[in-house]
């Protein structure tokens, strides 16, 4: 079977197979009752099998492996990243140099585009399998999405570009760089970490230009090899488990680069930090989720706290140290968290950097009110997975994966027509316990509606929303939480 054979095999590959062969499901975890210090949330967007047919990129029939020594004259540097090892290098292709924590510009500055996308997407996905345990990294997909139009032109770009709310691909490539560099950050401790990257088959050979705009202006790192090679998965491997610090290889551990494969594109983002006071003084109380109650204990902290009321829900924002904050919106009674997502006020507010926090104070009739409310709250530890084809073409992207629409002319003259995405899978972990959390988020300006209702105290005893936000206010993981397990 020659290379073009091969690829309109590859084509007619239906998307249940080309999933089932590439992307093992991840399905809501319990937690496990092993400590951590940091409570994880890590987004893992793997955008599997992008077989674009890679006709993109290629300047070539399937000959034999590429003479990387042929590439751009721009020289490739070495990377102070963890990932980037002994096994990986012999794969590079391109790598980007990570700038220092210190010399990162942080901005508080709203980010209109990325609001209006985060809005669009968090309520699609969220809004699906009602009832369950969800958590999602809008981040990470931007990320992913940002480059794919790199690589596509025509109706297939701009479809893209309207879900990222971006009037051209050059405003994108600013605000994704912009949103790079504002939010990246290891301090040792805390972090929020994003890192993107290409596996390539060396049977095929590549656009080393694109390797190194995506190296320069995304931070992505570029890879060939023979995916039937057990060295060149291993490598994958390896990769995946730096980036999320081993926290998803249950689920990953094993995981294998399709032979078939012609590029896989992954995205990840890592977000720790520690609560700026240590919740504690747990004691037994009955989560009512939509699977039923359940006795669990909860933790109690009233540092850093602060609350924002809203005509249909009171959000409790957990202060972390240096790197952010959590909030946990509660919705009214009666009323769930998929059913406030329409509403305009909470995104309004989540979308918000610096809002209007309710002031409590005391008062003449109740002098001894703390200036901090009361967060009570169960321990969390679960993981989802989104198949995300489907939300996109809801939200307009429909050429990009459909190869006799698909546009990858900037790739290649011969690339319509044969090049289109065959799945997009988004998978995640969020962890929040005693002393911290780990995710990435981003929020955006909020005025409430209504009369501000001073809690002293905020129980998350039923289903509610939670935000991670990065210590610039982006929103960067948003999830749900309908059951304790």
């Amino acid at each position: 079977m020659n290379g073009k054979d091969m690829l309109e095999w590859m084509n007619d590959l239906d998307d249940k197979a080309v999933v089932d062969a590439d992307v093992p499901p991840i399905r809501v975890k319990k937690r496990n009752g092993w400590k951590i210090g940091i409570s994880v949330a890590a987004g893992v967007l793997a955008v599997a099998l992008l077989t674009y047919v890679l006709y993109p990129y290629i300047k070539g029939k399937k000959d034999g492996k590429p003479d990387l020594s042929q590439g751009s004259d721009a020289p490739i540097s070495q990377s102070e990243s963890a990932i980037e090892t002994q096994i990986l290098k012999v794969f590079e292709m391109a790598a980007p140099v990570y700038p220092e924590s210190r010399s990162l510009q942080k901005t508080l500055e709203k980010d209109y585009a990325y609001a209006q996308y985060y809005t669009d997407i968090t309520r699609m996905v969220l809004s699906d399998k009602v009832g369950e345990n969800k958590v999602f990294s809008p981040l990470c997909m931007y990320m992913s999405l940002s480059m794919i139009a790199e690589t596509s032109d025509g109706n297939t770009r701009q479809q893209i570009l309207n879900i990222l709310h971006q009037p051209d691909i050059e405003s994108s490539r600013e605000s994704a760089k912009s949103i790079w560099l504002s939010n990246y950050m290891d301090n040792g401790e805390d972090k929020l970490l994003l890192a993107n990257s290409l596996w390539t088959n060396s049977g095929w050979t590549y656009e080393q230009g694109l390797m190194d705009l995506l190296a320069s202006e995304y931070f992505a790192s570029s890879f060939s090899g023979d995916p039937s090679d057990p060295d060149y998965s291993s490598a994958y491997r390896e990769w995946l488990h730096e980036q999320t610090d081993g926290l998803l290889d249950e689920f990953l551990g094993d995981a294998q680069l399709d032979p078939g494969m012609v590029m896989t594109l992954v995205s990840s983002v890592n977000f720790s930090g520690k609560w700026v006071g240590r919740f504690s003084y747990p004691e037994e109380g009955v989560f009512h989720g939509t699977s039923g109650d359940v006795t669990t204990p909860f933790y109690k902290s009233d540092a850093g706290i602060r609350t924002y009321t809203g005509e249909h829900f009171i959000s409790a924002d957990a202060k972390l140290e240096g790197n952010g904050s959590v909030r946990f919106i509660l919705p009214e009674e009666g009323m769930t968290p998929e059913q406030l997502l329409e509403d305009e006020e909470l995104f309004t507010f989540m979308n918000d950097r610096v809002p209007e926090w309710d002031a409590l104070e005391p008062t003449r009739r109740d002098p001894t009110v703390m200036k901090n409310p009361t967060l009570v709250m169960p321990l969390v530890d679960f993981s989802s997975g989104f198949e995300m084809k489907k939300y996109l073409r809801k939200m307009g992207v429909t050429d990009a994966f459909d190869k006799s629409r698909s546009d990858f002319t900037p790739l290649s003259q011969d690339g319509q027509g044969d090049l289109f995405i065959s799945a997009i899978e988004h998978d995640a972990r969020i962890m929040i316990d005693e002393d911290g959390c780990r995710a990435v988020a981003a929020t955006i300006g909020t005025i409430g509606y209504g009369e501000p209702i001073f809690y002293d105290q905020i129980v998350l005893d039923r289903p509610y929303i939670v935000e991670i936000v990065s210590e610039s206010g982006l929103p960067i993981f948003v999830g749900i939480v309908n059951n304790i397990e």
